[in-house]
């Protein structure tokens, strides 16, 4: 990058037929209160170079926002200042909007009802931005705030669950179809502490206002200010760090320094534990990830071991295994249900018995198979995507549908 940075809201965005990353505000070297900035870079992908934008239009530097791209615009929501007297921190308000082909700032947008920073933010469908719990002010708020860019308007969804185990700041998250994932982050208590809960969430189509929260999963491993991003439809989070900090790297615990985590987490297709790799670098930090239109996605800034302020931009890259695909042996119908399914067999090889698994990785269903074909009834499940296993002689089938 042009200059080390941290705390950057990052995004990616197909340009003129080009993959860009954007980068925009954060905390330089030094990690002061005077180190925070307004900068905004573009990164091609084509040239493999920076280029510094106009920057951000506010009134001084500030950290901890979240960027989003819909139809060539990018949304810098909400963040942070920190100021040299009280109230020393104040959330903000503004929608920032750059037009991406004319890399030039427009009006604001509606201000955000809610002034927030710390926040999960993702888009839904293209179409409308979804402002996740975070911090406001003075304490970690249950809002779900909804942009809709094409009318300029907020609504307000479905809040978080109003507990310490969902409101947060500092977590990160994706939607992938109609769901969402949020994980991590910092919660009220003695010394913000960092949480290990992986938080799944529903958007009903016919509704967007509406979302279906599920029990949060404790993953055993506390993790704050990673960045995510999505592979194969599942999510996952590099870096990070175990301990929640200040802007200045030091531990609200009072332990020093934190160090970062080199660490990349994947949540399972399957669910259950989330799948752990190792990373060439420890990064902490991180308010997005650059995701390409490919395979890939950039990991830009952020603070590495011993408080370092980095300038790197990482290129992360998928290697897929191409496996021919398995015959089917049956198949599922409605799909989607509103609860009874139907599972018919396509071949004479009969399962001994089944299980049915939710989106969270926990069995809902399970038993001996009676022959032929079985209707099941999941009246009463909470929506989302399930995978039905059909247990043979030496064999598994695994068939996905999803409850609405």
């Amino acid at each position: 990058m042009p200059a080390p940075t941290a705390n950057n809201a990052v995004c990616g965005a197909v340009v003129n037929g080009e993959d860009r990353i954007y980068s925009f505000g954060g905390i330089g070297t030094g990690l002061d209160r005077t180190d925070i900035h307004r900068r905004a870079y573009r990164y091609s992908t084509t040239m493999d170079e920076w280029t510094e934008l106009a920057e951000l239009p506010d009134t001084s530097g500030k950290i901890a926002s979240a960027a989003s791209i819909v139809d060539g615009i990018a949304y810098v929501i909400g963040g942070y200042h920190v100021l040299a007297a009280s109230p020393w921190e104040l959330s903000s308000d503004r929608v920032h909007r750059l037009d991406l082909a004319s890399e030039t700032w427009l009006s604001d947008g509606a201000p955000i009802p809610v002034p927030i920073d710390d926040q999960v933010q993702a888009v839904w469908r293209d179409s409308l931005i979804y402002v996740v719990t975070g911090w406001s002010n003075n304490t970690n708020v249950a809002a779900v705030q909804i942009y809709d860019p094409a009318l300029d308007q907020w609504r307000a969804g479905t809040p978080v669950p109003n507990n310490n185990l969902y409101k947060v700041f500092g977590a990160s998250g994706t939607i992938i179809g109609d769901t969402i994932y949020y994980y991590g982050g910092a919660s009220l208590g003695s010394n913000f502490p960092a949480q290990d809960e992986l938080r799944i969430g529903v958007i009903d189509p016919s509704d967007p206002t509406v979302i279906a929260w599920s029990p949060a999963i404790s993953t055993g491993r506390a993790r704050y200010r990673t960045g995510c991003g999505s592979y194969a439809e599942r999510p996952f989070w590099v870096g990070g760090s175990a301990v929640s900090y200040n802007y200045d790297a030091i531990a609200y615990n009072g332990s020093g320094v934190v160090q970062p985590s080199a660490e990349l987490a994947v949540h399972p297709a399957q669910g259950g534990p989330l799948e752990v790799f190792s990373v060439p670098e420890g990064i902490m930090d991180l308010r997005g990830l650059g995701e390409l239109s490919g395979e890939g996605f950039h990991v830009c800034g952020g603070i590495g071991a011993d408080a370092e302020v980095l300038a790197t931009n990482w290129l992360v890259q998928a290697t897929v295994a191409i496996v021919e695909e398995e015959p089917r042996s049956a198949r599922v119908f409605p799909v989607p249900s509103s609860g009874p399914i139907t599972v018919e067999l396509l071949t004479h090889a009969f399962p001994d018995r089944f299980t049915i698994h939710n989106s969270l990785g926990r069995t809902v269903r399970s038993g001996g198979w009676n022959g032929g074909a079985m209707t099941l009834d999941l009246s009463g499940e909470a929506p989302g995507a399930y995978v039905l296993q059909l247990f043979g002689e030496g064999t598994v089938q695994h068939l996905r549908f999803w409850i609405r």
